[in-house]
């Protein structure tokens, strides 16, 4: 889709407040440490069950009231801090979501990257193929994001079924995010 700065995009990348910066900015963005790969299937995790790219808006919100998305900060978080966030207007108000946040960082705040790429490498992620013509054929998931899935349950993540692990796959470029023609899908492959 041509927008107005002369720019090809993907054409959901307009659709809701948030999602241009997202779309520019972050979506398909290799992660290049430890804490980005938190931060985003974090950020794959509270936005899993609702309407695509309508939490956009809300993700600086989580790195603010949640610790930076820095998994040893985040840790640390009591019940205490669940009780202020699921009143806080800015975030995705969802217990199970909060806590699973949590409960992730408390079993990954020691990984380093090589811990995160081994987990891809161990769930055969292949590399990422052409981006497709068309958004309609872009998967919501794939074998691969299932044995993900899988590897990442074993590990202790929870909350990250294969939908939630192959958005994460797209939001670090692992998998077909964006759809050719797209100015992010040429400045990626």
């Amino acid at each position: 889709m041509g927008c107005g700065d002369g720019l090809e995009r993907c054409p959901w990348a307009l659709g809701a407040p948030g999602t241009l910066a997202d779309h520019d900015d972050a979506w398909g963005t290799p992660a290049g440490s430890a804490r980005e790969h938190f931060a985003s299937l974090t950020l794959e995790l509270v936005d899993s069950g609702l309407a695509r790219w309508s939490q956009s808006a809300r993700h600086g919100s989580w790195y603010l009231h949640m610790a930076g998305l820095d998994p040893a900060r985040v840790a640390l978080l009591d019940e205490d801090d669940v009780e202020d966030l699921l009143v806080n207007p800015e975030l995705i108000r969802n217990r199970a979501k909060i806590e699973a946040v949590i409960h992730n960082a408390g079993v990954c705040q020691d990984w380093d990257l090589s811990r995160w790429l081994d987990i891809v490498e161990e769930a055969q992620i292949p590399e990422p193929e052409a981006p497709p013509e068309n958004a309609l054929d872009l998967p919501s998931s794939s074998e691969a994001s299932r044995r993900l899935s899988q590897i990442l349950r074993t590990r202790g993540i929870v909350l990250v079924g294969p939908v939630t692990a192959h958005r994460w796959l797209q939001r670090i470029g692992r998998a077909p995010g964006h759809v050719a023609g797209c100015f992010r899908a040429g400045a990626l492959g």
